[in-house]
């Protein structure tokens, strides 16, 4: 998803993606199916290049992934992120409903057509979705057996990010992100549903743009 922002950020800002288990490269490793063990792991990666100041941004499962790393590193005393970005998953401490996750492959490929964003040519595809089904498994599973633990908010600014008609992340839905901090709270609405970003890609990376160079310039 984030291999696109490169081009779309200024000179000095980097872009690093975080290739889970059970994806490309990846793609011969077990997928986590538990949301601290990943976290946990995510963090200890992150460890070593966090020397400069830095965001994170999670989108649908990866915002609750975001979150729970930027609790791991505060757990570990690393350098915290300057902001979390959020986009298209409810605040945490809401009910999540997480369909399908514990039922047949059928019912997993009903979800992903309902959903949206996925190609018709993989959704027709057995092959392919023999491929993509137990990672896509082990993600709802990792959301769906998370549990809310109340914490200690944040103290960095949230941005969160919504899809007008999304169905599983209403932007009132968002908006709970701002129970997660203690700084300074936004909230962006854009036309689209869950897979808002694939049509408004700049308009998500320019504003995550102005708000690094705010923050950066107190």
């Amino acid at each position: 998803m984030f291999r696109t922002w490169p081009p779309l950020m200024p000179q000095g800002v980097s872009v690093e993606p975080v290739l889970l288990p059970g994806r490309d490269a990846r793609f011969r490793e077990p997928p986590f199916d538990r949301m601290e063990p990943l976290a946990e792991a995510v963090a200890e990666a992150l460890g070593p290049r966090l020397d400069r100041p830095y965001a994170l941004f999670g989108y649908s499962m990866g915002a609750q992934v975001a979150f729970h790393v930027a609790h791991a590193l505060r757990n570990s005393g690393l350098p915290q992120a300057r902001a979390l970005f959020v986009g298209a998953s409810p605040g945490p401490f809401l009910q999540r409903e997480v369909p399908a996750w514990d039922q047949s492959d059928e019912h997993l490929v009903a979800y992903l057509r309902d959903m949206g964003g996925t190609p018709q040519h993989v959704l027709d595809d057995p092959d392919l979705l023999a491929l993509m089904l137990p990672t896509l498994r082990a993600d709802l599973t990792t959301v769906a057996t998370c549990p809310y633990t109340p914490r200690p908010a944040l103290g960095m600014p949230v941005h969160a990010f919504a899809g007008q008609d999304d169905p599983s992340a209403s932007p009132e839905r968002m908006r709970a992100w701002q129970r997660e901090t203690d700084a300074a709270f936004r909230l962006t609405v854009l036309p689209g549903g869950h897979f808002f970003l694939n049509d408004h890609l700049p308009a998500v990376a320019g504003a995550v743009h102005d708000r690094l160079r705010e923050l950066t310039a107190v």
